[in-house]
């Protein structure tokens, strides 16, 4: 997986209109990402750079971007496991 997997990961994952929020799914998956590349010898600086072009395709609110590069830095520093992320993403949600 080279360094603009994140990057993909997001443009095939996500179809929604911009300002939709990202799903809990979809952040699983950057954690799940943001592991394999931290495991591939990349740097969080390197991974969190690729994030932030992310704000450049208007498709996420300031807040995705946010949450998006939390979500990052959380599974590279192996603080939260994808299923982890997964699951408080869930657990935030309005019932």
């Amino acid at each position: 997986m080279k360094i603009d997997s994140l990057v993909l990961l997001l443009a095939l994952g996500y179809h929604g209109a911009a300002g939709a929020a990202v799903t809990c799914e979809q952040f699983a998956d950057i954690a799940f990402a943001a592991q394999q590349l931290r495991d591939q010898g990349n740097s969080l600086q390197m991974v969190l750079a690729e994030a932030d072009k992310l704000e450049l395709s208007k498709k996420f609110t300031a807040d995705d971007l946010d949450r998006i590069k939390d979500v990052v830095a959380i599974a590279f520093k192996s603080i939260r496991s994808p299923l982890e992320v997964f699951q408080e993403c869930k657990d935030k949600l309005p019932r």
